[in-house]
């Protein structure tokens, strides 16, 4: 939704300059005035032109009229010069209604700054129609100079022209770009999917979000304006990019410490850093003109990995989604886990584990246990009972608790819950074994498989709902009512 409702100003290019075959640039000053420069910004959309002689200077518009005074007491524009209005935004502008811009018209002077320079769309310099000239068209692959356009203006009342060269110049193809963006794919979406790749998959984003805030970072320090405008403009332009940074922080850390939710983080910083610095960039693959302060291999590097890393760790992580999406109201007496352990050697079963996710496994058991030990649900009233699994990365914890006051049903929850009446600590092999019914909690407590702390009448009345062979309709009939 962020990306589709974004306002044009939230991507890194489409707010400022885009990449281009078209460049402009200062040829010479005649005469050289000592004090006074030009300079061409953002690809050719603005000129620059800064005065810090202690002579007023008036920069002529289209037509020769005054447009502009720079000097020592600021910058003022000629309100009666058609430029002030035409150069408003790079497109162009419309004349107000009654305002007289004839090249005749007495001047009136509007202060705009204190400043010694002045920015402005001059569309003499940058090729404003969206069709290339009839001879880029003819020869795309050829450079070719287009014009070279005078922005003149008075010192000490004698004209100084600034010429500045036009030229097309092709740039390089994109196709080999195509390779790196397939495989940075294949890494993201591989990674995604990896049930134990947790802290590849943080890693991943971290290298992410680190390579996109380069690129944004990179993109600005060029624009025009002071360091200060810059970091204005930084946040307001990339507002967008700044709120996946911030979400990207607890994406990381949910990830770090294994948590399924982290997957909704992962496929908005995904897909918002694919969108934001790849695909709106994408055509500095093969432009020649680029934004970015630095090389333009290195734009282009961060643009596969925003687009390639990105797209594969939004995709991966979505499809993982749904891969793990199960019914809310599971049966409680089926056979998956019987069938997945039944009948392994150690060596097998311990290799059968390394494939699987021990979070992501519990979520399922102990959900369907929760169904198989309902009649044993008011036993659980005062407290939870917590499975712990150690021997991960991290320990995984479920509990079933209570699922209402009156006590007639329990529910899994991730995490322990307080007050706990019975833990149970076990291996992740010896749990699924326990939950699959290949393994009785007597064998395991005897083996000193696993280690139990709390109620132990809470132990005995639970055990037998522990294997998935047993049946709801068994249970029913509790058999652990012995005392």
């Amino acid at each position: 939704m962020v990306a589709l409702t974004a306002t044009p100003a939230a991507a890194h290019t489409i707010s400022g300059p885009r990449a281009s075959n078209y460049h402009s640039h200062i040829v010479s000053m005649t005469p050289e005035v000592p004090g006074i420069t030009g300079r061409v910004l953002d690809l050719g959309n603005k000129f620059e032109l800064t005065n810090r002689t202690p002579t007023e200077i008036t920069v002529l518009g289209y037509e020769g009229e005054p447009y502009l005074r720079i000097g020592p007491n600021g910058v003022f524009e000629n309100l009666h010069s058609q430029a002030t209005y035409v150069n408003r935004t790079r497109l162009g502008g419309t004349v107000p209604v009654g305002v007289d811009t004839s090249p005749t018209a007495p001047p009136e002077w509007k202060k705009l700054s204190d400043g010694h320079s002045y920015r402005w769309h001059d569309h003499r310099i940058h090729w404003m129609s969206t069709q290339p000239p009839p001879t880029v068209a003819a020869a795309p692959g050829e450079f070719q100079h287009l014009s070279t356009q005078r922005i003149t203006f008075l010192y000490n009342g004698k004209p100084v022209v600034i010429a500045v060269a036009l030229d097309w110049v092709p740039g390089p193809s994109g196709l080999p770009w195509i390779v790196p963006i397939i495989a940075l794919f294949v890494l993201g979406l591989a990674s995604a999917l990896a049930p134990r790749a947790w802290r590849l998959l943080a890693v991943l984003v971290v290298v992410l979000v680190c390579v996109d805030m380069a690129h944004a970072i990179a993109f600005e320090i060029p624009r025009a304006g002071t360091n200060a405008a810059k970091v204005v403009q930084f946040f307001a332009e990339n507002f967008v990019s700044v709120a996946v940074w911030l979400a990207a922080i607890p994406t990381v850390i949910a990830l770090w410490r294994r948590r399924i939710e982290a997957l909704y983080g992962v496929v908005f910083v995904g897909l918002l850093v694919a969108l934001v610095g790849g695909v709106s960039d994408l055509s500095a693959l093969w432009k020649s003109q680029l934004p970015d302060a630095g090389p333009p291999w290195l734009m282009r590097v961060q643009v596969v990995v925003a687009l390639g890393l990105g797209s594969g760790l939004a995709v991966g992580a979505l499809v993982r989604m749904f891969r793990s999406r199960k019914p809310t109201e599971p049966e409680g007496n089926g056979q998956w886990l019987s069938l997945l352990v039944a009948g392994l050697s150690d060596a097998e079963l311990a290799r059968i584990v390394r494939e699987l996710d021990a979070d992501d496994v519990l979520e399922v058991a102990l959900r369907e246990l929760a169904i198989r030990a309902r009649p044993v649900a008011s036993d659980l009233s005062s407290g939870s009972v917590a499975f712990v699994v150690r021997d991960q990365p991290e320990p995984v914890v479920w509990s079933l608790v209570g699922a209402d006051d009156a006590g007639s049903g329990l529910r899994a929850r991730r995490g322990r819950v307080e007050p706990v009446a019975l833990e149970v600590d076990a291996p992740f092999p010896v749990l699924l074994q326990l939950l699959a019914g290949t393994l009785s909690l007597e064998d395991a407590t005897a083996r000193a498989l696993i280690a139990t702390g709390g109620d132990a009448v809470l132990l005995h009345r639970l055990a037998p709902y522990l294997p998935e062979t047993a049946s709801l309709r068994d249970q029913l009939e509790d058999p652990a009512s012995a005392p």
